[in-house]
């Protein structure tokens, strides 16, 4: 009896031991993607060995699928390949018109240059324009400007969002478009209040912007609120829409005209400072061309930091901005389609870096296009190029967020919750996650693109934590 107990014991050993073996790659890609919650799914994955330059194990690897945000690690990277490691939007302020005895007598003038950051409640430590443009006209002495705040956002064309977003995406805060000139992210607060009767009072916006209405579509439900919102840009309006309970509501929204927010916020600076402006439109009718000097250049945190608050984040406003940055700051760049000049720039990288960009088709910067979509095989072949390749003393894998709890319930009990970094992409009926293993010190890249799946969201991140540990855990 006592060596049958051994003899058990033995063999539940042996087969526990077995269990936790990692399997082999093709073979947990292939019960990944036979999940029978993914029957009728678009299953994309590759699995690359940056050693041996290969691919280890794929399901599907050269189907264009939507990719959602994982697009970001894509435009992060032409982003550092263009811009450079010490990259760092410049927004310089001039002084139109001459100056005599502290008077202007013109405009002070913003010159847009699609910094996304400007104003941004994620990089607070980062220099107030405002301040800055406070403090330097103290220091000149000008106590009064004749003319007006004026920002020239002539840097590219609108429309200022990407034509291939979805219409219903634009009116919050995820949707926010991109400016030459952008302000405290280019959002704002609405609020209004419903009384038992229905009725709409106590609209506003905060922070204020000069020119934005709010217009109220919404009927009143005593039982549940279905609450949406659109933006008309050619009004410019908000526009409340649904069916919305009683109370008091507030949402974050797009702000269309984030230039007018900075102004209204620097004209309460001025007046406080005791510097009047006199908003004299013609001021300069007379002049033909008149004195620009500088006053003042606000620049931005340097890209790496800026990349890595957009990853962890995953800002869409911050990422489409990079890649309108990446267009303008091309050689040759003479206007146009920015969007367009922005992603043949990063067609060109990919395919110096040898990825398949026939299976690209790249939309926007962020990946909120719908109509954007690339293969799992297009994304590994990029990240194993720029694996080990250093921009300054930063790599990509250095500015993109630990796995941690990002994915599902089943990988943070693991090693792997700090040995993989990774981007993730999610929309309606897409997860997807791209990303190396060691985090480190990269030997691996993956990635993992769902369309169309039968579950929970919730599952399909489990079931995505457990094809990762199947492939990584005991590596």
């Amino acid at each position: 009896m006592m060596k049958f107990t051994r003899y058990v014991a033995t063999v539940m050993s042996l087969m526990l031991a077995l269990s936790l073996m990692a399997i082999e790659p093709q073979d947990a890609v292939n019960k990944f993607a036979g999940d029978k919650a993914l029957r009728h799914a678009l299953v994309g994955v590759a699995v690359y060995d940056i050693d041996s330059m290969r691919t280890i194990a794929g399901n599907h690897i050269d189907l264009a699928v939507i990719t959602a945000s994982t697009m970001k690690t894509v435009t992060s990277t032409a982003a550092l390949e263009y811009l450079g490691a010490d990259f760092k939007f410049k927004t310089p302020v001039y002084l139109l018109g001459d100056t005599l005895q502290g008077r202007l007598a013109g405009n002070l003038l913003v010159v847009g240059t699609g910094d996304p950051t400007i104003g941004s409640k994620y990089f607070k430590s980062n220099p107030s324009i405002v301040s800055e443009i406070v403090e330097a006209l103290k220091r000149c002495g000008i106590t009064r400007i004749d003319g007006r705040i004026v920002v020239d956002e002539s840097l590219y064309r609108f429309p200022y969002y990407n034509i291939h977003w979805d219409v219903g995406d634009l009116a919050w805060d995820y949707g926010a478009a991109v400016h030459p000139f952008n302000y405290r992210d280019n959002v704002t607060n609405v609020s209004f209040k419903i009384d038992k009767w229905g009725r709409f009072s106590d609209a506003k916006l905060t922070p204020s912007a000069t020119g934005v209405q709010i217009i109220n579509r919404t009927t009143m439900s005593t039982s549940h609120s279905d609450f949406d919102m659109a933006l008309e840009y050619g009004t410019p309006a908000v526009v409340l829409t649904g069916e919305i309970k009683p109370g008091s509501h507030e949402f974050t929204v797009t702000n269309p005209l984030p230039q007018a927010a900075f102004i209204d916020e620097l004209m309460r600076a001025l007046a406080s400072a005791g510097i009047a402006v006199g908003n004299d439109d013609d001021v300069l009718s007379d002049v033909p061309h008149p004195q620009r000097m500088p006053l003042v250049t606000h620049e931005s945190p340097v890209l790496p930091e800026i990349i890595t608050s957009l990853l962890d984040r995953s800002d869409n406003m911050f990422a489409h901005a990079l890649l309108r940055a990446v267009a303008v700051n091309s050689k040759g760049w003479k206007g146009g389609d920015v969007d367009r000049a922005g992603i043949q720039q990063v067609t060109r990288m990919l395919d110096h870096y040898g990825c398949d960009t026939d299976a690209l088709f790249m939309r926007d910067g962020s990946g909120l296009a719908r109509a954007g979509r690339a293969s799992a095989r297009m994304l590994v072949q990029m990240l194993a190029a720029v694996a080990e390749k250093r921009y300054g003393d930063v790599r990509l894998c250095d500015l993109m967020p630990k796995a941690g709890k990002r994915i599902g319930n089943l990988l943070p009990n693991t090693h792997l919750r700090s040995d993989i970094v990774l981007k993730s992409g999610s929309m309606t009926d897409v997860q997807c996650f791209v990303g190396y293993y060691p985090a480190n010190k990269p030997r691996y890249a993956f990635a993992v693109l769902v369309n169309n799946y039968n579950c929970t969201r919730a599952d399909l991140k489990d079931k995505i934590d457990r094809l990762l540990i199947n492939l990584f855990d005991d590596k």
